[in-house]
């Protein structure tokens, strides 16, 4: 059957179903779709797809490509790729974005990126060491059922690493030096 070619006409297609024995092929700028869940079989979907040259953009202009959440009254959120710094990023407020771990190990890069950091189970260095760095808050109070390790300014042969808990409030912990003062006045 040959194709039919109408230049500026709209169809309207009203009815409950819609079904298409072939490929569906739409072109132009933008495709709207207003649906209130849309369900897709396929497990990959892909973007940018056409690219002619080396990544999103490709070399001369490297872009962006991934999913924009439309908040409304409230800022756009968004995963995507960013060809540039060759990392997968997201944003919260739509305006700044931030890398996420890949397998490559960019991303983040310092836990001082999360000012609450929480933990829910053990802490593995594996090798590293913590660092305390001075100056800091001394500490009042830990909480109940709890301690707190904190870092002050070394002196006298001491650690620096104080702590607080139910009984005690910013005692020292013990270093090597002050084991050996202490077995002498003992």
């Amino acid at each position: 059957m040959a194709a039919v070619k109408r230049l500026n006409t709209t169809y309207t297609i009203d009815t409950t179903d819609v079904y298409l024995t072939g490929n569906l092929h739409v072109r132009g700028v933008y495709d709207t779709v207003t649906v209130t869940n849309t369900d897709v079989a396929d497990r990959t979907i892909a973007l940018n797809v056409g690219e002619a040259d080396w990544g999103v953009g490709g070399n001369a202009s490297p872009g962006t490509a991934g999913l924009i959440i439309d908040r409304g009254l409230a800022a756009n959120v968004a995963l995507r790729w960013n060809e540039s710094v060759k990392n997968w990023e997201i944003t919260a407020d739509g305006s700044t974005y931030a890398n996420i771990l890949t397998g490559t190990g960019t991303g983040l890069t310092s836990i001082v990126q999360d000012t609450v950091p929480q933990l829910g189970g053990n802490l593995a260095t594996n090798g590293y060491h913590i660092n305390f760095q001075t100056p800091t808050i001394t500490p009042t109070t830990a909480g109940s059922g709890n301690t707190l390790v904190y870092a002050g300014t070394v002196g006298g042969g001491g650690s620096g690493l104080y702590i607080v808990n139910g009984s005690s409030s910013g005692q020292e912990l013990v270093t090597k030096t002050q084991a050996i003062v202490f077995s002498l006045i003992l």
